[in-house]
């Protein structure tokens, strides 16, 4: 359930990331046009029930995503998975100013539109409208990251892949671009206003405490936020440490192929491999979907723990035998364990679904040591 969630949260805030890159795109037109644009494309995310959800899954995202780093056994990562984890630690720090600077202070009856705003980013406050660019990069790329990892292991991906990798540099080019022809034209307008034609009307702002005191209470929540974000990540890091800080005792893998590796326990088997440059097919990133992972448990001197939920579920659906596990989920107990790749450590994600429906007795050991 909790992998859903995620999966499921984080595919709602990606379609509102998406949606606001496509209004901000109406910037190549005029910033009218950003905000004759705007109802449509984020009204949905706007009225009190779009806001609930997407309040709901930003909160469920950001819990769930404490949880992964809590449960990593090593922080060592691959490229992928630090690129995406550094974008997601950056998150908080830069969108928690532009939800308080929009969402809590039109509680005080400041108005937010893009004829105010696009002003506000590229005359009064540069830095702001800088951090709007960042943030929207480090939206992107950590989305992308997550999106591509589910979708590249669905039945559709061979078919829409090739058109969907276009719109992940197409969209956030056109929002840029947008962004920077809203901003020429507020600065065109600025220095002569004649020269522009003026934006839509804005509506009148009826303030309920002085401007002044507005930005004095919003920059405390902006603190406020900022260190119960903090102090939130550090509980976790150290609920981390305290949960590995026994000592590890001895664990020998063999691979089928080699190569035979000593360490600790403490890793599931794909994190030991990954660590010693050991080829295996993990094309959802170690996440228990798509099987690609997969091992058969040749010997084994210790008692295996039994497959999780999620395990159970994968292994089912994929009508493994008793003696296969799922190398990013099963972690060796102390003693030696020998294991055999069934799968090439370099499919790709077209030939996952032409090799998963094979039986697992099919496979021939040699496929491990052909590839490795």
């Amino acid at each position: 359930m909790a992998k859903r969630i995620r999966i499921v949260s984080g595919l709602v805030l990606f379609a509102f990331v998406t949606m606001h890159l496509l209004n901000v795109a109406f910037g190549l037109h005029s910033i009218a046009s950003m905000d004759r644009a705007r109802p449509f494309l984020m009204g949905m995310w706007t009225n009190p029930v779009g806001s609930i959800v997407l309040g709901l899954c930003l909160a469920a995202h950001f819990v769930l995503g404490l949880g992964a780093i809590y449960h990593r056994n090593t922080l060592r990562l691959s490229p992928t998975d630090a690129v995406q984890l550094m974008a997601a630690l950056a998150i908080v720090p830069l969108l928690t100013p532009h939800v308080v600077g929009t969402v809590i202070a039109a509680r005080f009856g400041i108005v937010n539109n893009f004829s105010t705003l696009i002003p506000y980013f590229w005359i009064d406050k540069p830095a702001e409208g800088l951090r709007q660019v960042l943030l929207l990069a480090i939206l992107w790329i950590h989305g992308c990251v997550g999106v591509f990892t589910w979708m590249r292991i669905q039945r559709w991906w061979p078919r829409l892949g090739t058109f969907l990798h276009p719109l992940a540099v197409a969209v956030p080019v056109l929002g840029l671009l947008g962004f920077v022809q809203a901003g020429n034209e507020a600065i065109a307008r600025f220095e002569d206003p004649t020269s522009v034609a003026p934006p839509a009307a804005i509506p009148p702002m009826v303030l309920t405490r002085p401007f002044d005191e507005i930005l004095a209470i919003l920059g405390r929540i902006n603190w406020t936020v900022f260190v119960l974000y903090l102090a939130a990540l550090a509980v976790v890091l150290a609920a981390r440490w305290w949960r590995l800080r026994g000592e590890r005792r001895h664990v020998q893998v063999s691979f089928v192929g080699g190569p035979l590796i000593d360490t600790g326990t403490g890793l599931n088997i794909l994190e030991i491999a990954r660590l010693h440059h050991v080829p295996v097919a993990h094309l959802c990133r170690g996440r228990g979907r798509c099987g690609t992972c997969r091992i058969r448990i040749l010997e084994a001197s210790g008692k295996l723990d039994p497959p999780s939920t999620a395990e159970a579920a994968t292994l089912a659906r994929l009508g493994a035998g008793p003696d296969v596990r799922l190398a990013c989920q099963m972690e060796p107990p102390p003693g030696m364990i020998r294991v055999e790749r069934l799968l090439s450590p370099f499919m790709r994600p077209r030939e996952l679904h032409e090799e998963a429906v094979q039986p697992d007795d099919a496979m021939p050991a040699s496929v491990t040591a052909d590839a490795a």
